[in-house]
């Protein structure tokens, strides 16, 4: 296998857990239910009947649950998601509340990790299994609760960091499915890689390599007019020239600051190419600012072709530097403004509708929880549109851009490049990204590799020559996926 471009599909893969790998948990075990609720600590106490619950809820500060923490003796942690039910494949009450629900989900797991560096356990051992339901598109036919996917993020970066805690992150169809006894018997996940299971059957998430790319008909039109959140930096900006210069598109930029010299400029030297882009300053966590957004565009253009989340926050700190504050505006970034996206977006006459995410969706690098936390969201988000939209709903999850947005210096290159991580290029990133909007591909990852030993430690045990209309756990096992690398 070569170094070069790689294009890589986030597949699902059937994985036969050994019984001599597992835990053996003694019933007299004294499990703590971090939150949750009697149903769930009923689920927990017919395995172990000596669990206990602690009751957190989302007003919960970090003083409040170290408090709390502090006077309980434990064996191991348990958290379980609101969301998780007895009832198999319970569809999640639509997405209005999605941005209200990360209070009681991803930011309490982000206290609860607060409340136990507090306590010392930074430097103690510690077990912890977190329970979460249906974030994940495993099959192509499932219904899909995406409002606490940010929890995979999260997790898988804080594994990294905390090696000496040993933690297990579970993605169950419901409760009923399983027995806390099966669930607390799984063996622990060094990666923080979470396992998911459906209908009896336990999943892995994986890369698999793509030998060729699908065939593609072009879905871009000429003269299009397409809404760029995030448009004026990285990688949306590379785009927005590309149209702009191939389809002599009319490119509508949201970005939060106000206009300036430096948007100014950019927008200059696009106009020498084609229509200059529409700047909007406007908030898009903010429904009623995006709302005004699409009305001014809609008085100014007749329709609206394609919308593109191109919005980031990169707040890259470890979990034991990082306050709320920080993770939560990285966070925001991508469940308030996907969710406000599909608000005031999704009932157009789209063509299609992108999310520009990250591999970091699969990587989860330590340093970078928020950042994680908030692709796996947006993945998890997209999957459900997906099913739900008339018009394709299409994710790329980006590797690392070496010369444009917020990690383009060369001190960054260097280490990428010592990783054997080189930089994306604009032309092959914005052919591969033709390739996935004109295509029946749901999603795509890329990255650029310098040499073999980077695609050996991928793990990748066969290319991909198609993309599978069928559901994507029929591919072959693959291995574990990247080490550690940061992404734009």
């Amino acid at each position: 296998m070569k170094a070069g471009l790689q294009a890589l599909l986030p597949v699902w893969n059937p994985v036969r857990l050994e019984s001599s790998s597992g835990v053996v948990l003694p019933e007299s075990s004294n499990i703590l239910l971090v939150g949750g609720d009697s149903t769930q600590l009923d689920w927990v106490r017919r395995s172990y009947p000596n669990s206990q619950l602690l009751e957190v809820d989302p007003a919960s500060s970090v003083d409040i649950i170290e408090k709390k923490l502090a006077d309980r003796s434990f064996d191991q942690l348990l958290w379980v998601a609101p969301d998780v039910t007895a009832e198999a494949g319970r569809q999640s009450e639509g997405h209005e509340l999605i941005i209200e629900q990360q209070e009681e989900g991803v930011l309490t797991v982000f206290r609860i990790i607060k409340a136990l560096q507090r306590l010392g356990y930074a430097t103690r051992k510690l077990q912890w299994t977190i329970v979460t339901s249906r974030t994940q598109r495993v099959t192509e036919v499932e219904p899909i609760q995406p409002a606490h996917a940010g929890i995979v993020g999260l997790v898988g970066s804080l594994a990294k960091e905390y090696p000496h805690w040993d933690l297990r992150l579970l993605d169950l169809d419901s409760l009923a499915s399983l027995s806390a006894r099966e669930c607390l018997s799984l063996p622990w996940d060094k990666q923080g890689d979470g396992l998911a299971h459906r209908r009896g059957e336990w999943y892995r998430q994986g890369l698999a390599l793509m030998a060729t790319l699908p065939e593609a008909t072009p879905a871009y039109r000429q003269n299009g007019v397409y809404v760029v959140i995030g448009g004026a930096g990285g990688v949306g900006e590379v785009w927005s020239r590309f149209m702009i210069e191939h389809y002599q598109a009319n490119i509508v930029w949201i970005g939060r600051r106000e206009y300036n010299a430096a948007i100014e400029e950019k927008i200059n030297a696009l106009s020498r190419l084609g229509p200059a882009p529409l700047y909007i300053s406007a908030d898009a966590t903010d429904l009623a600012a995006l709302e005004r957004v699409r009305r001014t565009v809609l008085e100014i253009y007749p329709a609206i072709h394609g919308v593109v989340h191109s919005a980031i926050v990169l707040r890259d700190q470890s979990l034991s530097r990082m306050d709320e504050s920080a993770f939560r505006a990285s966070l925001s970034a991508k469940v308030d403004v996907s969710v406000n996206m599909d608000r005031v977006f999704g009932n157009e006459k789209l063509d299609f509708m992108l999310f520009f995410s990250s591999i970091i969706s699969v990587v989860k690098s330590p340093g970078q929880s928020n950042y994680a936390a908030g692709c796996t969201f947006k993945d998890s988000f997209a999957h459900k549109l997906q099913q739900h939209r008339a018009y394709p709903v299409k994710i790329m999850n980006w590797g690392y851009w070496g010369n444009v947005g917020v990690v383009a210096d060369e001190s960054y290159n260097r280490i990428m490049r010592q990783m054997g991580i080189g930089s994306i290029e604009p032309h092959e990133g914005m052919a591969s990204l033709e390739v996935l909007v004109g295509s029946e591909m749901h999603q795509l990852a890329l990255m650029k590799t310098l040499n073999s030993q980077v695609i050996a430690g991928l793990n990748l045990s066969e290319a991909i020559t198609y993309y599978p209309k069928t559901a994507p756990t029929v591919l072959p096992q693959i291995g574990r996926a990247l080490a550690a690398q940061a992404s734009v």
